[in-house]
């Protein structure tokens, strides 16, 4: 299973709670993407709960744009938030992003994962080569996500 997901996890000087409040907001997540993909959000509100969903504006690595609307399939406050990508009108290909959040002495350990065991589309596969950001990118959306929760 370890080739069908990437985890990174970095401590971070800030409470679990300032964290959870910079992912549930939508508008912040180009700001907070290490990769340069996610271009604008298009969400009105905070994300409050599973099942609901907020579109993205991309580019991807060729610079070509195109749009995804993120289902949001898990949410416990302050723990944990994930969401799967779809194009609009289809359902998700079956690519997770989770973000889960650790309280710890000195703050909150955030583990982002990017976990593809779902995907069953031989012909998303074969056009893709997951994942599709690197350890390091991940690394500065946390680095980015603490940063943004310290204000």
């Amino acid at each position: 299973m370890a080739d069908q997901y990437l985890s990174v996890s970095m401590d971070v000087p800030v409470t679990p709670s300032a964290v959870f409040s910079v992912l549930t907001d939508p508008t912040k997540h180009v700001e907070l993407d290490g990769s340069g993909m996610l271009q604008l959000a298009h969400a009105p509100r905070r994300i409050t709960g599973e099942g609901e969903t907020f579109a993205i504006a991309m580019r991807d690595e060729s610079g070509r744009p195109y749009e995804v609307v993120n289902h949001v399939v898990a949410y416990e406050a302050d723990k944990v938030i994930a969401w799967m990508p779809a194009r609009p009108d289809r359902p998700p290909v079956g690519v997770r992003w989770e973000w889960e959040l650790t309280a710890t002495e000195d703050g909150t350990r955030v583990t982002q994962t990017c976990d593809w065991s779902r995907v069953t589309d031989p012909d998303y596969l074969a056009r893709r080569s997951l994942p599709r950001v690197s350890a390091d990118k991940m690394r500065e959306s946390i680095t980015q996500v603490a940063a943004r929760a310290c204000r």
